[in-house]
C-alpha cells in the first residue's frame, strides 16, 4: 500500500509540472510589457531625434566653411563672383552642384559684398525652419 500511495503522489506532482509549465502570461502582464517597450522606444526615439537634429546644424557649419574656402580660392585669381554658381563651372570648379544646398536641402545664401556682417561676404543657411532672417539661422563667420 506504500509503494501505492508513492507511485499516486509521483503521478500528481508530476501532472501539476506538467501544467504549471504550460500556463501561459496573462493578458495584463501582456499589456505591462507593451507598455515597458512602448516607453523604452519613446524616449530613445526622442533622443535620437535630438542628435540628428544637432548633426544638421553640424554638417551645416562645416558646409559653410568649405565654400567660404572655396570664395577664398577663386577670389586669388579673380574677384569674389556675383553668385556661388561660379564657383561649380569651368575646367575645374571648385565645388559641386549639390554642395550649394545645405542639409534642409535648401541653397546656401551668399551675398557679395557682405549686408550682414563686417566680412567681405555674408553666407548663411536658412537653418532647420528653412526661413531667411530667423534665430535658427547658421551664418559663416
Amino acid at each position: 500500500m506504500d509503494t501505492e500511495l508513492r507511485e499516486r503522489a509521483v503521478r500528481v506532482l508530476a501532472r501539476r509540472r506538467v501544467t504549471g509549465n504550460l500556463r501561459g502570461m496573462t493578458l495584463i502582464e501582456i499589456m505591462v510589457v507593451i507598455a515597458i517597450i512602448s516607453i523604452m522606444a519613446a524616449a530613445i526615439g526622442y533622443g535620437v531625434m535630438n542628435y540628428l537634429a544637432r548633426a544638421k546644424i553640424d554638417i551645416a557649419k562645416n558646409q559653410l566653411r568649405v565654400v567660404a574656402n572655396a570664395l577664398d580660392i577663386y577670389s586669388v585669381e579673380e574677384d569674389y563672383p556675383d553668385g556661388l554658381a561660379a564657383l561649380t563651372q569651368g575646367k575645374n570648379p571648385l565645388l559641386k552642384e549639390k554642395q550649394l544646398k545645405d542639409p534642409w536641402k535648401q541653397d546656401i545664401i551668399y551675398n557679395y559684398p557682405a549686408s550682414k556682417s563686417d566680412g567681405t561676404y555674408d553666407l548663411c543657411s536658412k537653418g532647420p525652419d528653412r526661413k531667411e532672417g530667423t534665430e535658427d539661422d547658421i551664418c559663416y563667420e
